[in-house]
């Protein structure tokens, strides 16, 4: 006959196994435990260890039962879910459930649940049909029009959106093009840059940064070089191409043919009023409209008067028992203009009579009037007159 386990039998049997083992552990380093007082001690010994082990135990049992069973099994079966939504299309949304991990893709007209446990989806600006989106590490591509997978997860490391009819993806660590129909139609032995923001089509072309040189240029929907990759950024504004070269910029349209070479210490657009300002390395500005046509050949950018101080004093203290001198300014004949030099450079100027005629270009930096008719430049401190004759 089977001896019945109670709650009382099961821990005293715990609290002899665990005195033993102590015993004998104690016993390996001379505890004999002979006196009623070792016996005492051992035995208030043997207890707080006892209390130990079974808090500790306790405290497992119940992080256990919070963290995993509760947690992980009961409240996510019980509870409520709420979920942050982003609109993907009129109908479709990414929702992501507070304090969760992964999302879904939900249709709000259906209600029902399109995709499960995906990380992300990201729709272009131009909110072309297809859009990248991200599940277990792998990236595949959605309708978002319905939610239905189109392109199902591969082995994409990284995506981004669809452009021009083709959409980058990272395969085998290189970068390639697919089409619609997930077929790679771009293999050209690129590789994904780590700084690379994007690689999207623009207008028919598309930038690649090469990882060797780090240096920026333009392939075609062939994934040829239009523009071989020797600049320090390329960027589309406005349907124009900017790049530069080594702190110069030039301007290309949106056929790549070059408008502007790269000599230009800044190029500006205006489209407001389609056009564009092309600031020149010898400090100089001009102005084009959309087709290169000059509109401006001489662009200034501010006049203003120059005083110079005389040798005559004023007193303007009448009211006061105590005079003060103070000096005497007057205007000089002419004028100084300035010329914004763009990002990076300092401005110039040059002089001006005061029918508007320029006297010199914008070569310095800086022009002040010690004179009624003689102008300290810099850089250089030099001194010229009215007609822009250095004096010596």
């Amino acid at each position: 006959m089977k001896k019945e386990i109670t709650f009382k039998l099961f821990f005293t049997v715990l609290w002899r196994g665990i005195c033993h083992v102590i015993e004998s552990i104690a016993k390996i380093f001379g505890y004999k435990g002979k006196s009623t007082y070792a016996k005492v001690v051992w035995r208030i010994l043997v207890g707080c260890f006892t209390l130990i082990v079974a808090a500790t135990t306790i405290m497992y049992l119940y992080s256990f039962a919070t963290e995993f069973i509760y947690n992980t099994l009961i409240r996510p079966a019980t509870e409520e879910k709420y979920y942050e939504s982003k609109q993907i299309s009129n109908e479709i949304v990414f929702q992501k459930e507070y304090g969760g991990t992964t999302g879904r893709v939900y249709d709000n007209v259906r209600k029902r649940v399109v995709l499960d446990d995906i990380d992300w989806v990201i729709t272009s600006e131009d909110k072309d049909s297809l859009a990248p989106f991200s599940q277990h590490g792998k990236r595949g591509y959605l309708n978002r029009f319905t939610g239905e997978v189109v392109i199902s997860p591969r082995s994409f490391t990284k995506a981004w959106v669809f452009s021009d009819g083709l959409a980058a993806v990272e395969k085998d660590n290189e970068l390639v093009f697919i089409d619609y129909s997930g077929n790679v139609v771009i293999d050209k032995d690129f590789r994904v840059h780590f700084s690379h923001p994007s690689y999207v089509f623009k207008n028919g072309y598309c930038v690649i940064q090469d990882v060797v040189t780090e240096k920026y240029g333009l392939i075609d929907k062939r994934g040829e070089w239009i523009l071989n990759p020797e600049y320090g950024y390329i960027f589309n504004s406005y349907g124009f191409w900017h790049v530069e070269k080594d702190g110069r910029y030039g301007l290309y349209d949106s056929e790549l043919n070059e408008m502007f070479p790269t000599t230009n210490t800044a190029i500006e657009i205006d489209d407001s009023e389609k056009e564009i300002e092309v600031r020149c390395a010898d400090n100089t500005a001009q102005r084009y409209d959309y087709d290169g046509n000059l509109l401006v050949n001489f662009v200034i950018d501010d006049i203003e008067n120059m005083q110079y101080e005389t040798t005559e004093l004023r007193n303007d203290c009448a009211y006061s028992e105590e005079y003060y001198d103070n000096k005497v300014y007057a205007v000089a004949k002419c004028l100084r203009y300035r010329v914004n030099a763009g990002c990076c450079y300092n401005d110039h100027y040059g002089l001006m009579d005061r029918d508007g005629n320029r006297i010199t270009d914008p070569l310095y930096t800086r022009i002040n009037a010690i004179g009624e008719d003689l102008y300290l430049c810099q850089p250089g401190g030099i001194i010229i007159n009215g007609q822009g004759e250095i004096i010596k």
